[in-house]
């Protein structure tokens, strides 16, 4: 089974998703603020130093690494190109919305795969998707039949690995991020009352925390509370299991 790690932006307190100002941050539990582009670059950096610089006894792991990042949404921009048809995930699943079946790809998003196998500053037009980097891993350690029809058929990243001699980490580029501006919390007032998608995310914490045992307040949809109060009994709930959440406060 392959090493592999999910690293998503911290939404609650590091605002650095990247994502555009309208409905965009998970913040106070209200998504009316920007998340920093900066402290996306800056996390960018911090990933890709600790790639190039981490090594083990059997030396740099940079040499068996590849960094992959990309995106979940094109940040609202147009996009000239047509979204291509796609085979639905599952072709027996009824309509989404407004008859939608789920059988053409998305607008383009970004991607940049980094690895010491990669030609420097390489340029890929060629289609991939976001089942790639499901695809790659499931084809190179024989992880069983494809999830689903999409996935199948999905581009492997492995494409992109082209150098029979490794680039030495060491002659990669140095990155230097741009300072990031201090967050100021006054634009996220905490006594704002939850609405929309971070509602709809505090009954998912709720949830989450009914099924691991934990004690949940019961509490109804309909029922009003602050970003402040969500905090707190997500707080109460999953404090004991991730410790820093209590250093927040």
């Amino acid at each position: 089974m392959p090493n592999y790690s999910f690293i998503e932006p911290a939404l609650v307190y590091g605002h650095n998703d990247m994502h555009p100002p309208e409905g965009a941050l998970f913040s106070g539990l209200t998504f009316d603020t920007p998340s920093s582009l900066l402290g996306g670059e800056a996390l960018l950096a911090q990933l890709y130093d600790a790639v190039r610089s981490s090594s083990s006894p059997a030396g740099s792991n940079a040499f068996n690494t590849l960094f992959v990042v990309t995106f979940d949404e094109a940040g609202g921009t147009y996009d000239h190109v047509p979204p291509p048809p796609a085979p639905p995930p599952d072709p027996a699943a009824p309509a989404g919305q407004y008859g939608f079946r789920f059988d053409r790809s998305g607008i383009r998003i970004p991607a940049v795969a980094i690895s010491a196998w990669a030609p420097e500053r390489a340029v890929v037009t060629g289609v991939h998707g976001s089942t790639s980097v499901i695809h790659t891993l499931r084809e190179h350690w024989s992880l069983g039949p494809a999830f689903s029809a999409r996935e199948a058929i999905a581009p492997d990243l492995r494409a992109v690995l082209t150098l029979d001699t490794p680039r030495d980490p060491q002659n990669w580029p140095d990155v230097h991020p741009r300072p990031v501006p201090e967050f100021d919390e006054a634009m996220v007032p905490p006594d704002l009352p939850l609405r929309g998608l971070a509602k709809a995310m505090f009954f998912a914490f709720l949830g989450l925390g009914r099924e691991l045992g934990q004690t949940v307040p019961d509490i109804g949809p309909d029922t009003a509370h602050t970003g402040a109060e969500g905090l707190a009994m997500i707080h109460d709930m999953f404090g004991h299991m991730f410790p820093n959440l209590n250093n927040q406060r």
